[in-house]
């Protein structure tokens, strides 16, 4: 008899688990099993190049902070290599929105699942090791948020997100946007449609593209019918400049998916892209017909479209996608790329970021790029989301399964690349969309944190220094006296993450402060006096 085939890591752990056989392999171990076995769908470059081979390791449910109490983000953990410092400069940041994970199966009422217990869903901003450096909580119980990124308003770097509430796998809100300070400077509301969660997008023009949806215009077999609205507005005065409606220009009998769970979302639009050019045509993707659209803006009538029943290109060996999310238009107009959920009931197995070449002429689709997770074996039922990054490398993030993946250039038409980033929210948390950008945050210094309390022997003290959302510390120093008007420096070191714990001789200090300081030593912000803890 010859020697079994190997297996992948994902495939082992799915059949012990249907199996009953109770598996419990550490982080070591499973590097060490997986270098031995051969990956599919590898990334080229291994064994040349430095690659994530496993996933990391389970985080905790919560991160607590004894300086910010009120704050209590999702565990995460991230395993890299030394490439993801070449992907940008040191402002290089994860943005993500973890959230309880929403399932989304096509036609049914989603289902979502619990979010772990004592962690906040919020706006998260990270280092590439997984650090934080800003978390914002959602005031409402029933909140969630989404799209949570860095965009250009006004010339200036802006933070924009959705904010409200999941029904039927539609948003109800609003999108906020924010400037360095982390300060609200804009909000944009309904517009004839309630805001939807899917889309929002700062244009050149500083208007905005977003989703929405009208469920009382039409019904099918007696259900409410959703139609997808693509909708531009002045971010400004939340003025509506255009609107584009999916029903009838696509017709019901394109959907991939029948009326139930009490309504019929025949198309559910979950992108919306500006198509290179003056004309300013959108780039639409609907998830329930498996097809991108491009709209002319003139005449509102679809161009062509890509995928679905009736694409308008010869599908190439690979480029055909399922269920997808979040199409982008390359900028020079040669393609897109996209997130292929795959979900089932669909020919692939597994979800996979993808890029595709469009002979506009010729109507042909070729697959130029697939970024898989790991093994190659992950499945997805919604969301995610394949993000261009400024070297030519890709972010993937992975939906409604708690990962997000950062991936090296290749050349065209080599499919894989390698994997250089792999991050895991904690059980019960994800983010619809994660995505990398550059960020210098400036946060009000009423958000400068300093807790102190004796510790060890008479006499020592722990300061725990933290500023929530600040990228341009480089060291803490904490000065102290009997009174506010008698402090002296006691200690200075060097800033570790979110939160740094600072051990100091008191002094017979009573009070304390707290300074933030740069690369130069110059004083970013100082705290208000806080006495011992």
């Amino acid at each position: 008899m010859g020697q079994p085939a190997p297996i992948s890591r994902r495939s082992f752990l799915a059949g012990g688990a249907a199996a009953g056989i109770g598996l419990s392999l550490g982080p070591r171990a499973v590097e060490r099993a997986m270098a031995a076995g051969r990956r599919p769908g590898g990334h080229p470059g291994a064994g040349r190049h430095p690659v994530v081979r496993a996933e990391p390791p389970a985080p905790p449910p919560v991160v607590r902070y004894v300086s910010r109490p009120d704050l209590t983000p999702v565990g995460v953990s991230i395993r890299s290599t030394p490439e993801i410092e070449a992907l940008g400069n040191r402002a290089g940041y994860l943005f993500c929105a973890p959230k309880p994970p929403a399932k989304a199966s096509p036609g049914r009422v989603p289902v979502e699942g619990p979010f772990p217990a004592g962690a906040s869903p919020g706006l998260m901003i990270l280092d590439t090791s997984g650090e934080l450096v800003w978390f914002k909580p959602l005031p409402g119980v029933h909140e969630v948020p989404f799209n949570f990124r860095v965009q250009t308003y006004r010339g200036r770097p802006t933070l924009t997100w959705f904010q409200g509430t999941v029904r039927f796998a539609h948003g109800m809100g609003h999108y906020v946007l924010a400037d360095s300070t982390y300060g609200e400077i804009a909000q944009v509301v309904s517009t004839g449609y309630p805001c939807d969660l899917h889309e929002f997008i700062v244009t050149p023009e500083d208007t905005a593209l977003h989703t929405a949806y009208d469920d009382t215009s039409l019904r099918v077999r007696g259900l409410p019918t959703f139609i997808g609205h693509a909708q531009e507005v002045d971010v400004a005065t939340n003025e509506l400049v255009f609107d584009w409606a999916s029903y009838p220009e696509v017709g019901l009998h394109l959907s991939e998916v029948r009326p139930g769970g009490g309504f019929f979302d025949y198309f559910h639009i979950n992108s919306i892209d500006l198509w290179p050019g003056t004309a300013r045509d959108l780039l639409v993707s609907s998830r329930n017909t498996s097809a991108v659209y491009l709209v002319d803006r003139q005449t509102k009538r679809v161009r062509w479209r890509v995928g679905g029943k009736r694409s308008d290109f010869a599908m190439g060996r690979g480029s055909d996608f399922y269920f997808q999310h979040d199409a982008r238009s390359l900028a020079d107009g040669s393609g897109i790329s996209l997130f292929d959920d795959a979900s089932p009931p669909c020919p692939e197995r597994y979800a996979s970021g993808k890029v595709l070449r469009l002979d506009q002429a010729g109507r042909t689709a070729t697959l130029v790029h697939r970024y898989r997770h790991t093994d190659g074996e992950m499945s997805t039922p919604s969301q995610g989301n394949c993000q261009l990054l400024a070297n030519g490398g890709h972010m993937v993030g992975w939906g409604f399964q708690p990962y997000f993946s950062i991936y090296a250039p290749s050349p065209d038409g080599v499919l894989g690349a390698p994997l250089v980033l792999d991050g895991r929210f904690a059980e019960g948390a994800a983010s619809y969309r994660s995505f990398l950008f550059d960020w210098v945050g400036n946060p009000p210094q009423d958000e400068l944190a300093l807790v102190v309390r004796r510790t060890g022997p008479p006499g020592q003290l722990t300061g725990w220094a933290s500023w929530n959302g600040a990228t341009e510390v480089a060291a803490w120093r904490v000065s102290g006296g009997p009174l506010p008007a008698t402090l002296r420096p006691l200690v200075t070191t060097a800033k570790l993450g979110f939160e740094t714990a600072i051990p100091f001789a008191g002094d017979g200090a009573t009070t304390f402060e707290l300074e933030a300081l740069d690369v130069n030593g110059q004083v970013l912000g100082r705290s208000l006096p806080v006495p011992l803890d």
